[in-house]
């Protein structure tokens, strides 16, 4: 299916889901590219393609009424398989549609290596869910792909940095989480010297780009460095990485 045209699906269900009082923000790939305008050719000359997938964040307290839009209204299929794991605490919907697209609702949180709360930050953005909740939900990931590097060079090739607009990145949001937590700080912080470093790897990107979004990899660098860290993280960080500072993925995944 034509990304755009897979991007227009996701825009239709969020405006459904608030006709039918369910919260729904698109995350992941169609994420980044609903918000990257200047820099969309960026998009294709990396050569990154998102699947049939729709991601969306939502709230676990309107499970009810998603069931209904999706399966009643809509025409979506349950997974049987994710229907059965909600009696296990995992909260995520996935309903598949004839034409192929699958839609998966993450409730609440976001469990992957770290955990990130969206109770409340839902309503941040429209129809996705905020840029800097959107570079988090990359920056937690403890196995880094291509593909995830790629969606954060060209956010922040598109983005600046600073709070108080919807097309920014607030930094500081991002600072008050790691502040706290020294294993999502050191998971971030590899991950965006993994960034630094693949930056300059891809010849299609322009010198122009490289230096702008090497800055503010570097600016993010430096603030997490200079951000003032709680006790529980100084604690936390004399043991370092010989106790495990993530979760499995498929762990998390069987509950």
């Amino acid at each position: 299916m034509n990304p755009e045209e897979l991007l227009a699906i996701a825009r239709g269900l969020v405006e459904q889901g608030a006709r039918h009082g369910v919260t729904l923000r698109i995350l992941g790939h169609l994420a980044v590219r609903e918000h990257v305008h200047t820099h969309r050719d960026l998009i294709e000359l990396m050569q990154r393609i998102p699947t049939h997938d729709i991601d969306f964040m939502g709230y676990s307290s309107q499970h009810k009424q998603a069931d209904q839009l999706f399966i009643k209204t809509l025409g979506y299929k349950p997974d049987p398989a994710v229907a059965f794991s909600q009696e296990y605490g995992i909260k995520r919907l996935i309903y598949h549609h004839e034409n192929g697209v699958m839609a998966e609702i993450f409730m609440d949180e976001l469990r992957m290596a770290h955990t990130l709360d969206f109770r409340g930050r839902l309503e941040l953005d429209s129809p996705t869910i905020s840029l800097v909740d959107l570079l988090l939900s990359k920056l937690q990931i403890q196995q880094l792909t291509e593909k995830d590097i790629k969606d954060m060079i060209v956010l922040l090739a598109e983005h600046d940095l600073g709070p108080g607009d919807r097309e920014k990145i607030d930094f500081g949001y991002l600072l008050k989480l790691i502040r706290e937590d020294w294993g999502l700080y050191y998971t971030v912080h590899t991950n965006l010297g993994k960034v630094r470093q693949f930056l300059v790897s891809y010849a299609v990107l322009g010198e122009e780009v490289v230096v702008r979004v090497g800055a503010r990899l570097d600016e993010l660098l430096r603030r997490m460095e200079d951000e003032p860290k709680s006790l529980r993280w100084k604690a936390r960080a004399r043991i370092g990485t010989r106790l495990k500072w993530y979760e499995e993925v498929e762990n998390v995944h069987r509950g």
